[in-house]
């Protein structure tokens, strides 16, 4: 038989993506569409970063390609030639590596983390990454927010990536709490749905049109406001003993 997820509990943890939640990770695609536009090739970012995501950028975090071949291969499939790909590869990882030295976590991050990690709440970051969960530790350190997250969770370690439910799974396993207890703070609409699929509680922030979730931020200082409250819980239909 089938029923709801059981409703009522309290948030004790919260599960984060990482990028465009903790910090803006849209400064590398603003540019690069920029230059390929400079490059005459005309593309609307969604479309564009939809393909680069879909078909290239998750095996890569998945651990099934590199990240220059995928690159190499997504730009050669958009339609540019030899000559230009290796223009954008070299201008692009210089860019990379600029932006990424300089990346600051996004308003009201930093202080909202601290005051939930000081309230012993459970905090961690489930992220599809082609970093290893070690790496995203160190950048976390980078973002000032070293040591306050009790698991790092890196979908190239999984070698799946979200909405695999094998992901949220393997997160709430590393935080030691159920399913019950956490509310996953995501932006993307898939993930979101995938969150709310295994029984997640869910709060978006800068979410993409359409996604649908329990609660929806406008500032991630908000967060404070769920402790201690019942957000209801997800929607979707889980199967009983």
């Amino acid at each position: 038989m089938f029923e709801k997820a059981t409703n009522g509990n309290l948030v004790q943890g919260f599960l984060f993506d990482m990028g465009d939640v903790l910090y803006d990770a849209t400064a590398w695609r603003r540019w690069l569409l920029q230059l390929l536009s400079r490059m005459g090739l005309h593309a609307q970012y969604r479309t564009l970063f939809r393909v680069w995501d879909d078909e290239f950028l998750n095996d890569v975090h998945r651990g099934r390609r590199e990240y220059s071949e995928a690159f190499q291969a997504f730009l050669l499939s958009i339609g540019l030639s030899r000559a230009q790909i290796d223009e954008v590869q070299a201008a692009s990882q210089a860019r990379k590596r600029d932006l990424e030295a300089h990346v600051r976590p996004l308003p009201g991050v930093r202080s909202t983390i601290e005051r939930l990690a000081a309230r012993r709440v459970s905090l961690a970051v489930l992220s599809d990454s082609e970093q290893t969960g070690e790496e995203l530790q160190a950048q976390l350190a980078r973002l000032g927010l070293g040591g306050r997250f009790s698991a790092v969770v890196s979908s190239i370690d999984l070698e799946y990536t979200k909405p695999s439910p094998i992901c949220y799974r393997a997160a709430l396993h590393a935080m030691k709490l159920s399913v019950e207890q956490v509310a996953f703070v995501g932006h993307d609409g898939a993930e979101l749905a995938g969150a709310r699929a295994i029984g997640l509680r869910t709060v978006a922030i800068n979410y993409d049109r359409g996604a649908k979730a329990d609660h929806y931020l406008t500032r991630f200082d908000e967060l404070l406001d769920l402790v201690d409250r019942r957000i209801p819980c997800a929607d979707a239909l889980i199967t009983a003993a």
